[in-house]
């Protein structure tokens, strides 16, 4: 992984922690849109990450499924 690629995901989770944290001291009592520009901040990085990583949109990063099919072949799920 690139260094950017790192920043990036290192900004996200610095602003994820923040947002848990205000609501965790804050009780909730945040207004309804109060974090909106933080969302909206986190999916501009997103977006950035998913240039970088060679995807068409954050979606398509998000829902990509290469690598997830391990649970396929565990007897210990009750599904298929």
């Amino acid at each position: 992984m690139t260094r950017e690629k790192k920043e990036i995901l290192k900004k996200i989770e610095e602003i994820d922690n923040f947002i848990e944290a205000d609501m965790a001291l804050g009780c909730g009592f945040a207004p309804a849109s109060f974090y909106d520009p933080l969302y909206e901040e986190i999916y501009a990085l997103e977006e950035q990450l998913a240039k970088l990583m060679h995807y068409e949109s954050v979606e398509a990063m998000l829902h990509d499924e290469r690598g997830c099919h391990y649970w396929e072949e565990d007897p210990n799920l009750p599904f298929k």
